[in-house]
C-alpha cells in the first residue's frame, strides 16, 4: 500500500497516518542478496556436463592429446559434442579414436546420449 492509499485510509477511519514499514526495515546485506539468488538460479550447486567432461578430459583423451585439443561444446539435445584441437594431425589422431571417445564420455554419465564429434 503506498502512501497515498494509506493517508486516505487515515482520513476516512480518523486515526492517525500510521509509519510506513518499509521505512523501518533496515536493509538487506549485499552477501545475503547473492547467496539467495546463487541458490535459487542452482549456481555452483550443479556441475555442466561440459564442466565433467572438462575436468575428465587428460583420462578421456590422454595426456598426450589433452594439451592439443579441448572440448569446445557438448550439444546434449542433439548428442553432439564439437572439440577444438590444434592441427590437423591432432583433428585425424582424433577422428581415428571418435568411438573409443564416444563410449568413455557415456561411461562418465548415462543420461547423457553422446552420438557424435565434430572436431574443429
Amino acid at each position: 500500500m503506498n502512501f497515498r492509499e494509506r493517508k486516505l485510509i487515515a482520513e476516512f477511519t480518523g486515526l492517525p497516518l500510521s509509519e510506513d514499514p518499509y521505512k523501518s526495515r533496515h536493509p538487506k546485506k549485499i552477501i545475503d542478496i547473492i547467496d539467495n539468488v546463487w541458490e535459487s538460479w542452482k549456481i555452483g550447486t550443479e556441475k555442466s556436463p561440459e564442466q565433467t567432461i572438462s575436468e575428465n578430459w587428460g583420462k578421456l583423451i590422454g595426456l598426450k592429446l589433452a594439451n592439443k585439443c579441448a572440448p569446445e561444446r557438448l550439444n546434449i539435445d542433439k548428442g553432439i559434442l564439437i572439440i577444438r584441437c590444434s592441427s590437423s594431425t591432432v583433428k585425424q589422431e582424433l577422428t581415428f579414436k571418435k568411438k573409443e571417445l564416444i563410449r568413455k564420455i557415456s561411461a562418465l554419465c548415462s543420461s547423457w546420449s553422446i552420438t557424435d564429434i565434430r572436431i574443429n
